[in-house]
C-alpha cells in the first residue's frame, strides 16, 4: 500500500477539475428558453421534490401539468416512470432553494436550476476525491493525478458533470467511488463502519438503477484470485451473521420507501414502472453498435477509454484480487447495457449509459498510464512513446471538450449521428446556414418502435 501523504498531482488534479467545472459551466449549458434542465429524463428524476414538496401531492393524483412520465398501475393509480432516488440526492439543494425562494415558487425557476446543478456537481468532485484515495492504494501520486485528470477531461463524465450535472451518471459515479472505497477499507481492516457502509450505497445504487446490483460482485470477489480464496471468501462472509443481517437491512433501506409507495399505488411492493414496452434483448447484445457505432459508439466518443482495456493486461498480472470483481462487473455490466432495447439510450453525449463504469474503469486506465510513465527514459523509443501517449491523451482530451461544446449547440445530434455527420462536424468550429441545412440531410433519427421490437442493428 503506497498511500503516499504527498499528494501534490492527485490534489492539483482535483482543484483544476474542480475550478475548471465551476467556471465553465455557464458556457456548456443549453436550457433554451425554460431556463432550467429539468425536462424529460432529469424532469422524472426532479417529479417527487415537486410533487411532494410543491404540489403536495406525494401520489400524484392530480393532472400534472409539469410533463410528468406517470405510469398507470393495476390499480387505477399512477407511479413516475423512475424511482425516488435522485430526488433524494437533489433534496438538500432542492431545500436551499426552496428556503430562498417566494411561497409561490414553483420549483422550476432559475435559482432552483442553478443550486441544485452546481450541487450535483459536487456529488463528482467528491467521487473524484474518493477514487484519488482508492487509487493511492497502488499507484504514485503522479500517476493517480494523471488519471484523475485524463479520465475527467477525456470522457463525457466531463460533459455529464459540466453540463447535465442532475442527470444520473455523475450521482452514480460518486455512489460506485464510495462503495468501492469502502469495499476496500473493509476488506484490508474488517471495518463493520464500512461493510454497512458500502452496503447502504448499493442499496442507494440498486434504487437508481437496478441492473447496478452487479457491484455487489465487489465484496464477494476482492482478494479472490482462486476458487480456494473465493470458497474461503464466502466463508468470511457467512460468518459475519447478524452484522450480515444488519448489512442487508442497510442495503435494503433506501430501497423499502420506493416499494411502499408502489405497494400503496400498485398493489405490489415490486412494480417494473419502465412498461410492457421496454425490455432486455438477452440474446441480441449491440456489441458493434455500442462500441463502434457512429451513433453513440464507446470508443468512437471515448477513444481514450482504448488505454483503459489495455490496462486490464497490466492489472492482471500486478493485481489479480482486484482484477477480478473489476473485470466481471464490467464484462457483466457491458452485456447488460448492450442488451437494452434502446442500446443508444435515448438522446445524449455518446454512450452515456458507460459513464458511472468510469468509476472503476479508472482502476486500468491507472495500470496502464503507470506502464507508460514507467518507459520514460528507459530508451530513446521507449521515450517517444511516452511522448506520444501524452500528446494523444491531450487531443482525445480537447476533442471531447470540443464535441461537448458542439453537443451543446445541438451540432452533433442527441441521437441521429451518422458517420457521415461525425465526420463533418469533426473539429469544425463555424457552421454557416447552408453548413447546418446540410448536416440535417446527414442525421438519420432511430426508429424506436422497430427498436423496442427488436429491430436493433442499424
Amino acid at each position: 500500500m503506497l498511500n503516499s501523504k504527498n499528494s501534490i498531482y492527485s490534489n492539483g488534479a482535483i482543484v483544476l477539475i474542480l475550478a475548471f467545472a465551476f467556471f465553465a459551466t455557464p458556457f456548456f449549458i443549453n436550457w433554451g428558453s425554460l431556463g432550467h434542465p429539468f425536462l424529460m429524463d432529469i424532469n422524472q428524476y426532479y417529479s417527487y421534490l415537486v410533487a411532494g414538496i410543491i404540489d403536495k401531492d406525494i401520489f400524484f393524483n392530480s393532472p400534472s401539468h409539469h410533463s410528468f412520465w406517470l405510469i398507470e398501475t393495476p390499480t387505477h393509480h399512477v407511479v413516475p416512470k423512475v424511482t425516488y432516488g435522485l430526488s433524494f440526492f437533489y433534496t438538500p439543494f432542492f431545500i436551499i432553494a426552496k428556503m430562498l425562494s417566494s411561497n409561490q415558487s414553483t420549483g422550476y425557476e432559475p435559482l432552483y436550476a442553478w443550486i441544485i446543478h452546481y450541487g450535483c456537481m459536487i456529488y463528482v468532485i467528491v467521487g473524484l476525491w474518493y477514487l484519488k484515495k482508492i487509487l493511492s492504494n497502488w499507484f504514485k501520486d503522479i500517476v493517480v493525478g494523471v488519471s484523475l485528470f485524463l479520465v475527467f477531461f477525456a470522457t463525457n463524465l466531463f460533459y455529464y458533470t459540466v453540463s447535465e450535472s442532475e442527470s444520473v451518471h455523475g450521482i452514480l459515479f460518486f455512489l460506485i467511488a464510495f462503495f468501492i472505497y469502502h469495499v476496500l477499507v473493509w476488506q484490508e481492516t474488517s471495518s463493520k463502519k464500512s461493510f454497512f457502509l458500502f452496503m447502504l450505497a448499493a442499496g442507494f445504487i440498486c434504487l437508481i438503477r437496478p441492473t447496478e446490483i452487479l457491484v455487489l460482485l465487489f465484496p464477494l470477489l476482492i482478494g479472490v484470485n482462486s476458487k480456494e480464496k473465493f470458497i474461503t471468501k464466502t466463508q468470511t462472509v457467512l460468518k459475519l451473521k447478524w452484522n450480515l443481517i444488519l448489512g442487508v437491512i442497510m442495503f435494503l433501506l433506501p430501497i423499502i420507501p420506493q416499494m411502499v409507495f408502489w405497494k400503496i399505488q400498485s398493489g405490489s411492493f415490486l412494480f417494473f414502472s419502465y412498461g410492457s414496452s421496454e425490455g432486455f434483448f438477452w440474446t441480441d447484445p449491440q456489441f458493434i453498435n455500442v462500441f463502434f457505432s457512429f451513433k453513440k459508439g464507446f470508443l468512437i466518443y471515448t477513444p481514450i477509454m482504448l488505454f483503459s482495456f489495455i490496462g486490464f493486461v497490466f492489472m492482471y498480472q500486478k493485481n489479480k484480487s482486484v482484477f477480478y470483481p473489476v473485470f466481471f462487473y464490467f464484462l457483466i455490466n457491458t452485456y447488460v447495457i448492450c442488451c437494452w432495447w434502446d442500446w443508444a439510450y435515448g438522446g445524449s453525449f455518446g454512450l452515456r449509459a458507460f459513464v458511472h463504469c468510469f468509476a472503476i474503469l479508472i482502476i486500468p486506465f491507472a495500470y496502464f498510464v503507470e506502464w507508460v510513465l514507467n518507459l520514460y527514459q528507459k530508451s530513446t523509443i521507449k521515450n517517444i512513446m511516452t511522448y506520444m501517449f501524452f500528446l494523444c491523451a491531450l487531443f482525445f482530451c480537447f476533442l471531447n471538450v470540443f464535441q461537448s461544446n458542439l453537443y451543446k449547440h445541438r451540432i452533433i445530434h442527441w441521437d441521429g449521428m451518422t458517420k457521415e455527420a461525425y465526420w463533418f462536424t469533426f473539429l469544425k468550429k463555424k457552421y454557416t446556414q447552408q453548413d447546418l441545412t446540410y448536416l440535417k440531410t446527414l442525421i438519420k433519427e432511430p426508429n424506436y418502435e422497430a427498436r423496442r421490437k427488436g429491430d436493433r442493428d442499424e
